[in-house]
């Protein structure tokens, strides 16, 4: 993973303002962000052994990156991203994927079943979902529904996000992590190469080596029979199957409450509605 390393390293240097490591030169930048010297400056490492760093020479301590991260700014996905990177497993030694739903984890969404909530793989297959989530998001079993590539793809799923830059910038964020941390992950990888070849903007995304750990956040959505509104995600991680279940409700007091009643309304006259979350995504 050396040169994976050193694009990182890179992509994060171009992310630095000069300004943010103490005063600037007068000299005139060719390029974005903080130079070599300066970022070994701040670590507290030589100019010459940082750029063996980034060319990959070298294999760094655990404290000599946790300086550098300190240096670059990265925020605690950002630092084990890099220390991942550094190490440079070939073994995927975590729990496989699971491409099905275990029927405690389908309990847990019914549990759910009057708002908009899903069950993602690790590669963002949408596994299982409630009547809500389907009508939100248009999610069928005999479509597709892998996330990242409707996103990308299906002009659809563009339109109802408003902020699909944002969306985008943070899925292929999240990719990029997922690919580290389960390099021999098949799934994920050829997701990653099909939509590079499919997607200018995904390809640009990819080539900033940013990464994005899962969090709550507002989400903005423009559906095509009820409008505009916001919903805040919530993610429940269950690291045994390598899945998270994805929740969306309003907050209170905002458009998003009533924008949730028309939904659910729409899911309950939905043709074919089923009694169960379980039975709108594979299951066993």
């Amino acid at each position: 993973m050396a040169s994976e390393l050193g694009d990182y390293l890179r992509a994060c240097r171009a992310r630095v303002r000069p300004d943010a490591l103490g005063p600037r030169s007068s000299e005139i930048r060719r390029v974005p962000g903080a130079r070599r010297e300066e970022i070994g400056a701040a670590a507290g490492i030589s100019p010459d052994y940082y750029t063996r760093i980034e060319q990959g020479r070298v294999l760094p301590s655990y404290q000599v990156l946790s300086t550098l991260a300190a240096a670059l700014g990265l925020d605690e996905v950002e630092t084990e991203h890099l220390q991942r990177l550094a190490r440079g497993h070939r073994r995927n030694t975590s729990t496989p994927a699971r491409h099905h739903v275990r029927s405690e984890v389908a309990a847990i969404l019914g549990r759910f079943d009057d708002l908009p909530a899903l069950v993602l793989g690790r590669s963002l297959e949408a596994l299982a979902w409630t009547p809500v989530a389907a009508t939100l998001l248009g999610l069928r079993a005999d479509r597709e529904r892998n996330m990242a590539r409707r996103l990308f793809l299906c002009p659809d799923t563009r339109r109802l996000y408003p902020d699909w830059a944002t969306v985008a910038a943070e899925t292929v964020a999240h990719l990029r992590r997922i690919t580290v941390q389960h390099p021999l992950d098949p799934a994920t990888t050829g997701l990653v190469v099909e939509l590079s070849c499919a997607s200018e903007e995904f390809a640009e995304l990819w080539s900033r080596h940013e990464v994005s750990g899962v969090r709550p956040v507002g989400k903005r959505f423009d559906h095509p029979l009820v409008g505009r509104f916001e919903l805040r995600t919530e993610v429940l991680t269950l690291p045994e199957d390598q899945q998270t279940i994805a929740v969306y409700d309003a907050l209170p007091g905002t458009p998003g409450v009533a924008a949730l009643a028309r939904l659910r309304a729409l899911a309950a006259s939905a043709p074919g509605r089923s009694d169960g979350p379980a039975r709108h995504g594979p299951s066993r």
